[in-house]
C-alpha cells in the first residue's frame, strides 16, 4: 500500500516493489497488477483532491 502512495512521489522506486509483489500470487499480488496498470493507464488517483 505504502508502494502505491509513493508512485507520484518516489516512482521508480516504488514501482520496483509493486512489480515484484506482482509476479506473486493472490490478492496482494492482483492489486499490485491493478495499481501498476492504473498508473500506466494514467487513471491511477490515491491523491487528495486540492
Amino acid at each position: 500500500m505504502a508502494a502505491a502512495f509513493l508512485l507520484r512521489y518516489r516512482t521508480a522506486e516504488a514501482k520496483a516493489v509493486l512489480e515484484e509483489a506482482a509476479r506473486g500470487k493472490g490478492l496482494v499480488a492482483f492489486e499490485c497488477q491493478y495499481t501498476l496498470k492504473g498508473w500506466e493507464e494514467g487513471t491511477w488517483a490515491l491523491d487528495p483532491d486540492s
